[in-house]
């Protein structure tokens, strides 16, 4: 029996999409132990009841200082793994680092295109060459063949997110409340960190969007830092008794809401992985991010892109988001309110 140890990821979405290698580990191995470690506390309610993994671990490392967390990882999971996997994107010292402190004789992930050398990720010991052309689903899948597990890529399992019954009727009661045969969820903004804000599609074009479908209801989430530009939408369009802003709710209470949503239209972000898994048909506004890594995942999509000649530029490292070209990020403006309408209506959600 192998007993595995996951090293942590900050982002919720690139945390649900190590679900599907996940599931194809204890289909294929039942008996081996999987632990998952997490930093945050929403990927630890995003991996809450996944029956996948033995033991969910929680332990808020980047707030523990530079002494406290390679103590907690020393102490708490040195020795007692035969394996550490890194998942992708995961190009960062500090990950490279925790699988070394957990001392797996079997340390697998990726080698990166870029800065793989000073991001160390030279410390793992069995790694696959990271691919620009396969979804992050994809990468992670194919570090299993270090496992002697191997899958069909036309079989590829869906993410998993598993909620309770009571949390999946919340989200029912909450659109039910709505009365509105077609519900629209919307995520705006983005996370800040690393200048990841600079994804957003300007939130104006969001208002012209809006006031294009009267007969459709609008969700729009966030966090409490995105709530400025929910509050600046709702305030700007047409009818706003057809907008509805989802505040101050549980992050399980929010993805059974998604879940109830007949379309949902998102920037590069993790509620929009959440739609994915949650099999809502789904448009996604991509500029700088490479959309092979992460369009929304056995769910219906449409990619709302510029098709600007440098987009793609963004690629996995510490470093933070820039716009090579210094035009202000474009691939993001130049994607127009017609496009995005035209790809709510390939996904049968109308419109006018």
């Amino acid at each position: 029996m192998e007993k595995i140890i996951v090293t942590p990821l900050i982002g919720m979405g690139d945390t649900l999409m190590t679900t599907p290698a996940l599931r194809l580990i204890k289909t294929k191995h039942p008996d081996w132990r999987i632990t998952y470690s997490t930093i945050s506390t929403s990927n630890y309610e995003i991996l809450k009841s996944n029956p996948f993994i033995d033991d969910l671990q929680y332990y808020p490392l980047k707030a523990a200082g530079f002494f406290n967390g390679p103590l907690h990882i020393f102490n708490n999971f040195f020795g007692k793994y035969s394996i550490s996997l890194t998942f992708y994107p995961s190009n960062r010292a500090s990950y490279n680092l925790f699988a070394l402190l957990t001392g797996a004789p079997r340390r697998i992930g990726h080698s990166y295109l870029h800065r793989n050398i000073s991001q160390l990720s030279w410390l793992k010991n069995k790694t696959i060459r990271e691919d620009p052309k396969k979804h992050c689903v994809e990468q992670n899948v194919a570090l299993l063949s270090f496992l002697g597990i191997s899958c069909d890529p036309d079989k590829m399992p869906k993410m998993d997110i598993f909620l309770t019954k009571e949390e999946n009727e919340k989200g029912l009661e909450f659109r039910n409340a709505l009365r509105s045969k077609t519900v629209i969820g919307v995520h705006a903004g983005t996370s800040t960190f690393k200048n990841q804000d600079k994804r957003r599609w300007p939130k104006e074009r969001f208002c012209e969007l809006i006031d294009r479908f009267p007969g459709s209801h609008f969700v729009l989430f966030g966090t409490k830092e995105e709530e400025g530009v929910n509050r600046f939408i709702q305030s700007n369009v047409a009818k706003r008794e057809c907008v509805t802003l989802v505040v101050n709710k549980p992050l399980r209470e929010t993805m059974a809401i998604i879940g109830t949503c007949d379309g949902f239209i998102s920037n590069d972000s993790g509620l929009m992985h959440i739609a994915a898994a949650m099999k809502v048909p789904t448009l996604a506004l991509l500029g700088p991010t490479n959309p092979a890594f992460i369009h929304p995942w056995k769910a219906p999509y449409f990619l709302a892109r510029s098709g600007i000649e440098c987009s793609p530029c963004f690629f996995y490292s510490p470093k933070p988001l820039t716009c090579i070209r210094n035009i202000n990020y474009q691939c993001m403006t130049d994607i127009t309110v017609d496009m995005v309408h035209k790809g709510l209506k390939e996904l049968g959600l109308g419109g006018n």
